[in-house]
């Protein structure tokens, strides 16, 4: 390789890295202003510019499970789910000692187990949990794996039978989960970020399953108490409402 074409390479990759950045601090502001198309557009660019940055990847990928989320349409959301996956799982090989990539494919497998049936379901959560402690061992400040933990602990709680069984048969016996490790869990990510609305209500819905009725009703309330401080806080608010609804009955 000439010395003109290794400088002019090295250029490139200077200028591309310095507009990827711009364009995560675009999809930055963008999420400060709740605008979550405009947040995807730019990450989508900096991926482009960079694909092989860390951080543009990840949050690339956040930005897709949060679109899965607000979408109505089953297919954009599962398009969402399996392109997020594919760049959380770039992320992880990117960056392998990184909590945001392990903490992103977690979430980006439970989402897509919510497409598949009862056994690949069953399957596809062993990976969570997996994920989701090894983003916890690598920083054990990273809240969102920790709410991940705890929904995985409610879940893996109310298998039917049959679901149950298989897991016994994946796992060589049946995970150890619990409700009480849901809530520790689910607490801990409170504990870690106060504000972030999907950690209250997540918790007040695990409180409800395990019948603990004014500690759920305190929390789902408290989560509609919050100020807005993430793009998906509508939807766990709608969601929070609905689970009052169940809980309230039970107060009297």
């Amino acid at each position: 390789m000439s010395r003109s074409l290794w400088l002019a390479l090295c250029l490139f990759g200077i200028v591309a890295g310095a507009r990827a950045q711009q364009e995560i601090a675009a999809g930055d502001a963008a999420l400060e202003r709740f605008d979550l198309n405009s947040a995807l557009k730019a990450y989508r660019a900096a991926h482009v510019h960079a694909p092989d940055d860390y951080e543009a990847t990840w949050k690339l990928a956040r930005a897709l499970i949060d679109m899965s989320t607000l979408s109505k349409d089953a297919d954009q959301q599962k398009q969402c789910c399996v392109e997020a996956e594919g760049l959380a799982r770039t992320a992880v090989k990117l960056n392998p000692e990184g909590s945001k990539g392990h903490t992103y494919l977690a979430v980006a497998v439970g989402k897509l187990a919510l497409y598949e049936g009862g056994k690949r379901k069953v399957s596809l959560a062993s990976e969570v949990k997996k994920e989701a402690e090894r983003a916890v061992k690598l920083d054990d400040k990273e809240d969102l794996a920790y709410h991940v933990l705890g929904v995985w602990n409610r879940e893996m709680v109310e298998l039917n039978w049959v679901l149950r069984k298989f897991a016994e048969l994946l796992y060589g016996k049946f995970p150890s989960a619990s409700l009480d490790e849901a809530v520790h869990d689910l607490e801990r990510a409170s504990q870690l970020a106060p504000r972030i609305v999907p950690h209250r209500v997540e918790l007040g819905i695990t409180l409800a399953s395990a019948h603990r009725w004014r500690e759920a009703n305190d929390n789902l309330e408290r989560a509609l108490a919050m100020p807005r401080a993430w793009v998906t806080d509508d939807y766990y608010w709608n969601l929070a409402r609905q689970n009052l609804s169940r809980v309230k009955p039970h107060l009297n």
